[in-house]
C-alpha cells in the first residue's frame, strides 16, 4: 500500500515582516541596492508575474476604493506625466493598484442583486443554477422559485392558494369551497390559471370559427359515416357477452350484505347505509350515509372519461370494455398475436356512453339524483381494434344558434387511439329527447391519421384543432384536423423526443400549450418545447420501471406522475428537474385520475384495489409542510362460480391519515435487499379513475375495477 503524502508545500515558510529601515528608503544590503518593498498582507513574489495562488486580503473600505480605481483607470493612464514621485513609491503604488484590483475580480466580491443571485453582464451566458427552494429561502423566494416570477404565474398560485389551502381540504374536496371557489376576487387571472381572459373568450369563440364554417366544417363533418344497426348484432359481435348476476357485498364492516347485479344494470349503494340526520332543520328530504352507483359493463374497463362542458343536469361518462379473449380467436391469424409496436388485428370494438342526472345540492353545485338510474345511452361500434386511449377536446365552446338548429345534441370531439394504430376523432352526438338506447356502427371517421412505419400510442389535445400523438419508434407527431386537400394528412411536427416507446403524453394547457411531457419506455420522464425540442428540453430522475400515469394540473402549475417505488409525485413546470412525493400506496400504482380545472386533488388507484386522494397544494406552497392522504374504498375480488362474474367486497369509511413517506425509518428493523412485490387477481386492479371537468360537477368522481364494475359517487364533504 502506498504511503500516504502530505499535501502542504515543502520548503521554509515565508514570513512577512515590517522593516522601519526599508519605509525610510535605508538598506541594508552588502551591494547597496534597495529591497523590493512588501505589501501587507500579500505574498513575497518570486517574479513579477501574478500567481494563482495568491490571495489578498481587504476590508471593504479598500474593496470601494479600488472599484473607483478602476473607472478612473483610464484617465490615470493619460496623466501618467503629472504623477509625483520616486521610482520606488511608483512600484509601491502599482502593487498596490494590482492588489485591489485582485481582490474586487474575486467571485465573491461581484455585483449581486438583492436576493442574493449574481448580476450578470449581458455578454455573460454562464449560469451556476437556482436555488433549492427546501433551503435557506424565504417563502416569496419560494414561491418564485416554484410557479414563476410573472405575475400572471404568481397571482393564479394565489388565487388557488386563498382557495384551497384549509384544513377541511386536505383530502377529498368540500361542498363550502367548491361554492366559495365561484365568489370573491378572481385575481383576473386565477381562475384561467395564468391566461389573460380576453385570450380564453377568444379561444371559446373564433377559436372555433372552422367548425362552423360553411365550407371547412361541412366537410369535416360529412367525414364521419355511421349506420345505425341492431342492438342484437352489436351485443353479440362488439360487446363482451352476458354472466351471471355479479355478487357484490357492502355495508358496514361488521354488517355487509350481498347485493345481485346483473350485466349493464346500476345498483345504489347507499341501499346498504343507514339514513344521517341533516343539521339544516329546513331539509326535509332524508339523506343516506353513502350515495353513489355501481354499474356492472361485464369486463375489464380499459379506459373511460366524462364527457367536457355539459353545464345541466345531464352528465356523460364514456366507457370501453374490450371483447373477451375467446370472442377474439376467430380473428387471430395462424402466426399468432401482433406486438404493441405493431398494428393489432381489426377486432370488433365499442365505446359505451352512459347518462347520469344530477340535482341542484347549494348554490353552484350538484350532487348525483339518486331517484334517476344511469342508462346506457350510446353504443358506437368498430372494426378498427381494440380502443386503447379516449381523450375528450378540453376547449370550451361557446354556444351558437346552430347548435340548437339541429336534430342531435352535440357531446363534444373525442380522439383515440385504436389497436391498428390509427389516430381518430370522432363527433359524439346524441338524439334529443329519445330514453332508448342508440346502437350504430362507424365507418369513418371526422379525422383519421397514421405516422409513417409505426403505431400511435397515446395522445394529447392542445387546441380546438391541434392533437399530439406519441409514437411506438419514440417520435412525437401533432396533426391539425382541420380539412385539407390532402387525402392522407401529414403531421407538421415529427420528432423523435425518445429512443424507445412513448407510454403517454401530457400538455401544459391552457398556460404553456406548447410545452409538452412525455414518459418512455426506457424510463425517461421529459418536458420539451415545440419552439425547440432541441435546446428548451429537461429530464427528471430516470426510472428502472417505466410508468406510464402522467397529467397535468393546471392549479398546481405541475405534472403529476408516480415513480417506480410505488410513491405519488408532482413535477412543477419550473423545477421539472426535481419531484416533490405527496403520497404512497401500499400496492403498485395502476391508475391516475386527469386533473381537475376546479380543484386541486389528485386520486390514484392500486393494483391491490385502493383509491387514495390527496391534496399536494400545501407541499408545493411550503415544502415542510405536512400532508394527508385518505381513501376513497378499497375492493377485493374473488372468481366465481364457472359463467359467473365473480364476488366483490368494497370497504369504505377510512379515517384521513398523516402521510409515512420515509423509506427507511429509524429503529425498524427491514431486509435491506429484499423487495417484495404482490400479486393480485386482475378483477381487483383498479383499472381507470376519472374526475368529472364540469364546473356544477367537478367532486363527482368515477373508478373502473378489473372485474368490470364501474362506481361513481360525488365526494363532496
Amino acid at each position: 500500500m502506498p504511503a500516504r503524502r502530505s499535501a502542504r508545500a515543502t520548503g521554509p515558510r515565508i514570513v512577512y515582516t515590517e522593516d522601519p529601515f526599508q519605509s525610510a528608503g535605508i538598506s541594508d544590503g552588502s551591494d547597496g541596492e534597495a529591497r523590493t518593498p512588501k505589501v501587507k498582507g500579500k505574498r513575497a513574489r518570486k517574479d513579477d508575474s501574478a500567481s494563482d495562488e495568491e490571495f489578498v486580503a481587504v476590508s471593504n473600505e479598500e474593496v470601494d476604493d479600488a472599484m473607483e480605481d478602476d473607472e478612473q483607470e483610464g484617465e490615470t493612464a493619460g496623466n501618467d506625466d503629472e504623477v509625483s514621485g520616486d521610482g520606488d513609491d511608483m512600484e509601491i503604488d502599482e502593487i498596490g493598484g494590482n492588489a485591489k484590483r485582485a481582490a474586487t475580480s474575486h467571485p465573491r466580491f461581484r455585483k449581486r442583486h438583492r436576493d442574493g443571485t449574481v448580476a450578470m453582464a449581458a455578454d455573460q451566458t454562464h449560469s451556476r443554477g437556482i436555488f433549492d427552494p427546501k433551503e435557506h429561502v424565504s417563502k416569496s423566494m419560494h414561491y418564485t422559485l416554484a410557479f414563476g416570477p410573472d405575475e400572471r404565474d404568481m397571482i393564479a398560485a394565489i388565487y388557488v392558494r386563498d382557495r384551497w389551502t384549509r384544513g377541511l381540504d386536505s383530502t377529498f374536496p368540500s361542498r363550502s369551497s367548491l361554492e366559495q371557489a365561484w365568489e370573491g376576487p378572481d385575481y383576473r387571472y386565477g381562475p384561467n390559471f395564468g391566461v389573460d381572459p380576453d385570450d380564453v373568450q377568444t379561444e371559446r369563440t373564433r377559436g372555433w370559427n372552422w367548425y362552423y364554417d360553411r365550407d371547412l366544417g361541412e366537410r369535416f363533418r360529412k367525414r364521419q359515416r355511421i349506420e345505425t344497426i341492431k342492438e342484437t348484432e352489436a351485443r353479440r359481435v362488439y360487446l363482451p357477452p352476458k354472466k351471471e348476476n355479479h355478487t357484490v357485498l357492502l355495508g358496514p364492516v361488521d354488517n355487509q350484505q350481498p347485493f345481485p347485479l346483473a350485466h349493464h344494470e346500476s345498483l345504489d349503494f347507499g341501499e346498504a347505509w343507514g339514513e344521517r340526520k341533516t343539521r339544516d332543520p329546513r331539509d326535509e328530504e332524508t339523506h343516506k350515509i353513502r350515495e353513489g352507483w355501481i354499474l356492472n359493463l361485464g369486463h375489464r374497463v380499459l379506459c373511460k372519461a366524462w364527457a367536457p362542458h355539459q353545464d345541466g343536469l345531464t352528465q356523460y361518462l364514456a366507457a370501453v370494455t374490450p371483447i373477451t379473449d375467446e370472442q377474439k380467436k376467430d380473428y387471430i391469424p395462424p402466426e399468432g398475436e401482433s406486438s404493441s409496436f405493431q398494428p393489432s388485428q381489426p377486432y370488433p370494438s365499442a365505446l359505451q356512453l352512459w347518462e347520469f342526472k344530477g340535482k341542484k345540492s347549494g348554490t353552484y353545485t350538484n350532487t348525483l339524483d339518486m331517484n334517476t338510474k344511469p342508462k346506457l345511452r350510446l353504443v358506437l361500434c368498430s372494426d378498427w381494434g381494440d380502443i386503447r386511449r379516449i381523450a375528450w377536446c378540453p376547449v370550451a365552446r361557446e354556444k351558437r344558434d346552430e347548435d340548437e338548429e339541429e336534430a342531435e345534441k352535440t357531446i363534444g370531439l373525442l380522439a383515440g387511439v385504436w389497436g391498428d394504430g390509427k389516430l381518430r376523432v370522432l363527433d359524439i352526438k346524441v338524439r334529443r329527447g329519445s330514453e332508448e338506447t342508440e346502437f350504430v356502427k362507424v365507418h369513418s371517421p371526422v379525422f383519421e391519421a397514421k405516422p409513417p412505419s409505426t403505431v400511435c400510442t397515446c395522445i394529447a389535445w392542445l387546441s380546438p384543432s391541434d392533437i399530439a400523438v406519441g409514437c411506438g419508434n419514440g417520435f412525437v407527431a401533432i396533426w391539425s384536423i382541420v380539412p385539407s386537400s390532402e387525402p392522407n394528412p401529414h403531421p407538421y411536427f415529427y420528432y423523435p423526443v425518445h429512443e424507445s416507446f412513448v407510454l403517454n403524453i401530457a400538455s401544459a394547457y391552457p398556460a404553456h400549450p406548447h410545452l409538452i411531457t412525455t414518459i418512455s419506455m426506457d424510463g425517461e420522464t421529459r418536458l420539451w418545447s415545440i419552439i425547440d425540442p432541441r435546446s428548451d428540453s429537461v429530464s427528471t430522475v430516470r426510472m428502472r420501471l417505466a410508468s406510464p400515469h402522467l397529467s397535468y394540473s393546471p392549479m398546481l402549475q405541475s405534472f403529476c406522475a408516480n415513480d417506480e417505488n410505488d410513491f405519488a409525485r408532482v413535477l412543477p413546470v419550473r423545477r421539472f428537474f426535481t419531484s416533490n412525493t405527496i403520497g404512497k400506496l401500499p400496492s403498485s400504482i395502476s391508475t391516475l385520475a386527469p386533473c381537475s380545472f376546479w380543484h386541486p386533488f389528485i386520486m390514484y388507484g392500486g393494483t391491490g384495489g385502493e383509491v387514495m386522494a390527496t391534496n399536494p397544494l400545501r407541499r408545493l406552497l411550503y415544502p415542510k409542510e405536512q400532508l394527508c392522504q385518505q381513501m376513497w374504498f378499497t375492493h377485493d375480488w374473488s372468481q366465481g362460480p364457472v359463467g359467473s362474474s365473480g364476488v366483490s367486497r368494497f370497504h369504505e369509511g377510512y379515517q384521513a391519515e398523516k402521510q409515512s413517506l420515509a423509506r427507511n425509518l429509524v429503529g425498524e428493523n427491514r431486509p435491506v435487499s429484499v423487495t417484495i412485490t404482490t400479486i393480485y387477481d386482475e378483477g381487483t386492479h383498479v383499472t381507470a379513475l376519472a374526475w368529472n371537468p364540469n364546473r356544477p360537477c367537478a367532486a363527482w368522481a368515477s373508478a373502473a375495477l378489473g372485474c368490470g364494475l364501474v362506481r361513481v359517487e360525488d365526494l363532496a364533504m
